[in-house]
Parts: C-alpha cells; structure tokens; sequence
C-alpha cells in the first residue's frame, strides 16, 4: 500500500486542502482529513504531471490537481505521462533526453 500526503486543489477560487491518495489493490482513493471523496479503478485513472510538483489526476468524470510531498514516488505509483511534444517542454525534460539521445 501506498499513501501519498500533499495539497488537493479543487478549483481556482478555492484554497489548497490538506489531502491524501492511496494506492492499493489495484484502486486509487482519495481522501481528506478522515472523509474519501473517491475511489477508481487504477485502469480508469490518467494522470499527467502538469508542473514539477503538481499532477493533474483524471478518473472518469472526475477531474482534480494534486500537490503530493513526494512527487516521484506518486508519480511511479499513479503512472503519470509528461508531454514532452513541446518545443520548449516540461520543465527542461525534453532538452534533456535530446542532449542524452543526441537528437536535436
């Protein structure tokens, strides 16, 4: 098991709250405090690492960010895409596997 404190943002207007994801037997939970606010199917989970700490997590119809405290490790576990088709990319990645690669 998995569990994964950090900042669960819910909209622009709203402040960050105190939140955790679980990663179990196959399933993602999200929670606050002592209240789940869900729980996916891991197949059904997408997320994508939108900053170098935050992730943008998708399940279905439910869409949230989430700021954890230790973002490789979720990132491993949750199985996050980065988009690295930018010229300019995320964070420096993509200059960086094109100078370890030698591709321009």
């Amino acid at each position: 098991m998995a569990i994964f404190d950090g900042q669960l943002y819910k909209g622009e207007d709203m402040p960050p709250e105190r939140a955790h994801v679980q990663i179990e037997d196959g399933r993602c939970r999200l929670f606050t405090d002592r209240r789940r606010l869900g729980s996916w199917d891991m197949a059904e989970i997408h997320a994508e690492r939108v900053g170098v700490l935050r992730f943008q997590v998708t399940a279905g119809e439910v869409g949230f960010a989430f700021q954890p405290t230790d973002p490789s490790g979720f990132s491993e576990a949750i199985g996050a895409t980065v988009d690295l088709r930018s010229s300019k990319g995320r964070f420096g990645l993509a200059e960086r596997v094109r100078a370890a690669t030698g591709r321009d």
